[in-house]
C-alpha cells in the first residue's frame, strides 16, 4: 500500500508597499495558517516596484498606491477590474522623543515649522515623499527645504531622526509607524494634507486565482481592519 504524500502547500507571491509592512507582518501568518497559502513577500516603494515591474519582474499580487494599480491595468500588465482598495494613510511628522513639539496646526504654522527646521528627511520614491516634493515645491519652499533635506532613495525616514541623524522626519503615518523611538507629533494640517490609498491587483499571468481571492477576502475582514488601524491605516 502506497502511503500518499502530503502535498505541498499553494504559494502567492506578493508584492507590496512599505506602507502596509508591519499589519501584514501581523496578519499574513494568520492567513497562512488559516488557508495553507504560504506567503512570499517582497516590499519596496511604490514607485520602485513599478519600475521593476515595468522592467518585467511579476508575481501573483500587487499591493501598491492605487494610482499605480490603475497605471499598471491600463498597460496591461495587471488584471483588468482587480483593483480592490484595502487602506488609506495620511502624510504625518514625527521628531525625537526628548524633541520640541512643533506646531503644525494649520498652514501657516507647518510652513514656520518647515522653515525653523535644521534638517529635514524625506523619501524619494514613496507616495508620501513624491507629494511633500511636489508640496514644498507649490508652497515657493522648494529651494530651502532641499537645502537641508535627506532626501532617502526609499526607506523609512523615521529611523534617521531615531538616530539623531535629522530633526524632522515626513512620511506616511503607518510607516513612521514602523520606527521605534520617535514622536509622530502630527498629522499634516487638512489644507496641505494628501490621503493616500492602498490597494490591491492582480498580475495578469496570475494562475492563483483562487488563493488571490482568499487572501484579498482576508484583508478585507474585520481582523485585518483591526490590524490596519493599528498601525496607522484607515481601512477601507
Amino acid at each position: 500500500m502506497t502511503t500518499q504524500q502530503p502535498s505541498t502547500p499553494k504559494s502567492l507571491n506578493v508584492l507590496s508597499t512599505m506602507a502596509l509592512r508591519n499589519a501584514l507582518k501581523e496578519l499574513l501568518p494568520a492567513f497562512t495558517a488559516a488557508s495553507g497559502i504560504e506567503i512570499v513577500i517582497e516590499y519596496g516603494a511604490t514607485a520602485h516596484l513599478s519600475e521593476r515591474i515595468r522592467a518585467g519582474i511579476r508575481g501573483d499580487l500587487l499591493l501598491a498606491v492605487a494610482g499605480s494599480i490603475d497605471e499598471l491595468i491600463g498597460e496591461g500588465i495587471l488584471k483588468k477590474s482587480s483593483r480592490v482598495d484595502l487602506a488609506s494613510s495620511d502624510v504625518a511628522m514625527a521628531v525625537a522623543l526628548s524633541a520640541h513639539v512643533p506646531d503644525i496646526s494649520t498652514q501657516d504654522a507647518f510652513i514656520a515649522t518647515l522653515k525653523a527646521a535644521r534638517s529635514i528627511a524625506f523619501s524619494k520614491q514613496g507616495a508620501s515623499g513624491m507629494y511633500f516634493a511636489s508640496l514644498i515645491k507649490r508652497l515657493g519652499l522648494d529651494e530651502e527645504v532641499r537645502a537641508k533635506a535627506t532626501v532617502l532613495p526609499e526607506g523609512l525616514t523615521g529611523a534617521l531622526v531615531a538616530k539623531g541623524e535629522v530633526e524632522l522626519a515626513v512620511q506616511q503615518m503607518s510607516e513612521l509607524m514602523q520606527v521605534p523611538g520617535i514622536n509622530i507629533f502630527g498629522k499634516l494640517p487638512a489644507a496641505v494634507q494628501q490621503s493616500t490609498v492602498f490597494s490591491a491587483g492582480v498580475f495578469k499571468e496570475s494562475p492563483q486565482d483562487v488563493a488571490i481571492t482568499a487572501l484579498i477576502q482576508f484583508l478585507q475582514t474585520n481582523d485585518a481592519k483591526r490590524a490596519f488601524a493599528q498601525q496607522g491605516l484607515d481601512p477601507v
